[in-house]
């Protein structure tokens, strides 16, 4: 498992790759729908903009409160609502987005003690996660994730 400084590296690098693609991209591919049932890559860095910070606050409160529940559902309101909130937002202004939230993201986890990235939390489906793990899965390769389905989604 990656260190602690690893992982915040990790997050920072992935961000700022998904920012770099998104602020290069033209305005039709960045709102354009891949398929009826598919966010616009727009949309889908609405989402980008918003879950690095809600997961690191989430690793934040495992670490303080071991055996917290940690996740949520995809009928989520705060993630629709992020969603919303640059599904009309162009390039530059969305990869600036992304960077805040990495930003506050990795603030939030340079917070974080030493020892508590032990701690352990639940997540409704993958059971029982670590800080480090939190990080790891739910915010590192979630980005690298989404850097690949914002490549899909602007593909003519």
């Amino acid at each position: 498992m990656p260190s602690r400084d690893e992982l915040i590296a990790a997050l920072e690098q992935e961000g700022e790759a998904y920012a770099v693609f998104i602020e290069t991209q033209p305005e039709d591919a960045f709102h354009r729908r891949p398929g009826p049932d598919e966010w616009t890559a727009a949309e889908l860095t609405g989402h980008v903009a918003e879950f690095p910070a809600t997961f690191a606050d989430q690793a934040r409160r495992v670490a303080a409160q071991p055996g917290a529940q940690i996740g949520r559902g995809l009928d989520d309101p705060g993630r629709l609502a992020a969603v919303a909130r640059l599904a009309g937002a162009g390039p530059v202004d969305a990869a600036a987005a992304v960077r805040a939230t990495v930003r506050t993201a990795a603030t939030t986890l340079r917070g974080i003690p030493p020892e508590g990235w032990q701690a352990r939390g639940q997540h409704p489906r993958q059971g029982e996660l670590s800080v480090t793990q939190i990080v790891d899965g739910l915010i590192v390769r979630h980005l690298r994730e989404h850097l690949d389905q914002a490549r899909a989604a602007v593909a003519p």
